[in-house]
């Protein structure tokens, strides 16, 4: 239960195609033609009476931050449709700081090495052939994403962004994520937590994942849209506290 101040936020977990359980399908590398998919695909938990549920928000980690954002913008110019109450972006850059990497583009080595120094996965999938083989093109089209987003001229959401960067993240600490400010016209806040990049992960571990942030007046009960979960363990609740 939540304590006091705080509100729970039950998540729901996208599943994006090449990931997890949909590696037979292609991955998609384009984040505003993945928000049209994901848009439509959600209306059945958007469109529902939810009764406890008052509103809902997007999470997104790492490379999900930006398609969260893809993602909102595409429900707020949706005729009839909710936009979210908060988009909250965990080791994400903001759009206007991405800088693909020459690995990102390289061979299947330099790919590994560039994964296994942003850690997170574990040494035996990057030790595994086979693996690697289901991991590493859902991987490349992510960056492809990532490399080709690009804001709009004028384009913001008028809904707030809430950050979160690991305190041991050495892709995108919490420097590096003041950017997002510029994505938003109601207003950015950041907070550190424990952690690497894949710092909700390395929370599971050891306890439910939970994550905290000034969220300003919620209801009590809300819907997290969760993008991107490094595994199952981070796709269970999020609490926020006032």
């Amino acid at each position: 239960m939540p304590g006091p101040g705080e509100r729970r936020a039950e998540a729901v977990a996208v599943r994006l195609p090449g990931h997890g359980n949909r590696t037979a399908e292609p991955a998609v590398d384009d984040a505003r033609l993945l928000a049209v998919r994901l848009a439509a695909a959600l209306g059945p938990y958007l469109d529902r009476p939810y009764g406890i549920y008052g509103i809902y928000g997007i999470y997104g980690h790492s490379m999900g931050g930006l398609l969260g954002l893809a993602l909102a913008h595409e429900l707020a110019r949706a005729p009839g449709r909710r936009p979210p109450a908060a988009l909250f972006v965990g080791a994400s850059p903001p759009p206007a700081s991405v800088r693909p990497e020459a690995a990102w583009h390289g061979s299947e080595a330099e790919l590994v090495a560039w994964l296994r120094a942003a850690g997170g996965t574990p040494a035996p999938v990057l030790a595994a052939p086979a693996l690697l083989e289901l991991l590493l093109p859902a991987l490349r089209a992510d960056l492809a994403l990532v490399a080709g987003y690009r804001r709009r001229p004028g384009e913001r959401i008028a809904v707030a962004v809430h950050g979160f960067a690991g305190t041991d993240d050495a892709l995108v600490p919490g420097a590096a994520m003041g950017g997002w400010a510029a994505e938003t016209t109601v207003g950015f806040t950041l907070s550190e937590v424990p952690g690497g990049h894949f710092f909700l992960a390395d929370r599971a571990a050891s306890s439910p994942s939970s994550t905290r942030s000034r969220s300003g007046s919620l209801p009590d009960t809300w819907l997290l849209i969760n993008i991107c979960c490094v595994d199952d363990r981070c796709c269970g609740t999020m609490t926020v506290r006032d």
